[in-house]
């Protein structure tokens, strides 16, 4: 039996029998994992309030090679963002991240890089919890960056020369001039080209006054064209994917 510590983000938890629950944990140092709190739903749990959503916690759990669900012994809070969720829109959206980050994050797979970018949104979105718009556009393309699934944002995916105004999602997935995609696709702007650019070299706090000095029309197409690229890559809707915004 292993005996693993690290730092945690609480994603996900669920009813399992009469006491205790599942938890679905972004770790830092093993990536996406799912385990048992035994005893968790109990009045006095050792547990307490340290399985609320997003909650940071210093985690230690047993792991057995032969079993998916670790043994979680002992959750410790470092940082709470209970206060976030009890506005009903600013839910919706760590609710989205969330979804999104089950989906999205490989199992017992550690990306530093990606623990980073989520803490960096919650602690922007605790200080300024009235931005979840503007910090929506910029999780969700860093998040399709991580996992593979963000097309190069600077070069056409056809002839590899830089892209036009306007450019195009094509139906394959790819952004392409318009010579190349022939004006098929979802067109977006030159604007909505250096608004993505922007999202991958900044952080969170600075994005959110760029964004809002940009068109409302070039959010939208960001928007739309994460929302499409999401769409592709789980062959599905997120079911948070209409209260995000």
């Amino acid at each position: 039996m292993g005996l693993h510590e690290t730092d945690a983000f609480v994603l996900r938890t669920y009813k399992l029998g009469e006491a205790d629950k599942i938890v679905i944990l972004l770790t830092q140092k093993f990536g996406l994992v799912r385990g048992v709190a035994r005893g968790a739903r109990r009045l006095k749990s050792r547990f307490g309030a340290s399985l609320e959503l997003f909650t940071l916690v210093s985690l230690t759990y047993h792991e057995k090679d032969a079993r998916e669900l670790v043994s979680i012994s002992q959750t410790e809070i470092t940082r709470s963002y209970f206060h976030l969720a009890q506005n009903a829109d600013t839910f919706s959206t760590l609710n989205h991240f969330s979804e999104l980050l089950v989906e999205f994050a490989p199992p017992h797979a550690p990306d530093e890089r990606l623990f980073r970018m989520v803490t960096a949104c919650l602690e922007a979105l605790a200080t300024r919890p009235e931005s979840r718009e503007e910090l929506t556009l910029y999780f969700e393309p860093w998040l399709l960056k991580l996992a593979g699934f963000l097309p190069d944002v600077r070069l056409c995916g056809g002839c590899r020369q830089p892209l036009t105004n306007p450019s195009y999602l094509t139906i394959s997935g790819a952004l392409q001039c318009a010579n190349c995609a022939q004006g098929v696709g979802l067109a977006f702007s030159g604007e909505t080209q250096a608004l993505l650019r922007t999202a991958m070299r900044v952080p969170p706090g600075d994005w959110i006054e760029q964004a809002r000095a940009s068109a409302p029309a070039a959010r939208q197409e960001m928007g739309q064209l994460t929302r499409q690229l999401i769409l592709r890559a789980l062959e599905r809707a997120p079911r948070s994917q209409g209260n995000a915004r």
